[in-house]
């Protein structure tokens, strides 16, 4: 990013390749406040959100197959 602050869209299109890309997401000011009361000291968003995604999926899965597992008793 030498030129005077500009980014030349090579640069972006590269950051994306290597899923450097990025994006900002709007929470409310509590959401952050729970946000950073539960993840560990020094962990970033990002990794703290994948953890909460990862459990989220996990569990789904885990209550889909209990589902599927009852209804197939029947």
């Amino acid at each position: 990013m030498g030129n005077n602050g500009k980014v030349k869209i090579e640069d972006i299109i590269a950051g994306e390749r290597d899923g450097a890309a990025r994006t900002t997401v709007g929470i409310k000011f509590s959401t952050k406040e729970r946000l950073d009361s539960n993840k560990a000291p020094g962990q970033c968003y990002e990794g703290f959100i994948c953890q909460l995604v990862d459990l989220w999926e996990k569990t789904e899965a885990s209550r889909s197959d209990s589902l599927i597992n009852i209804d197939s008793e029947g």
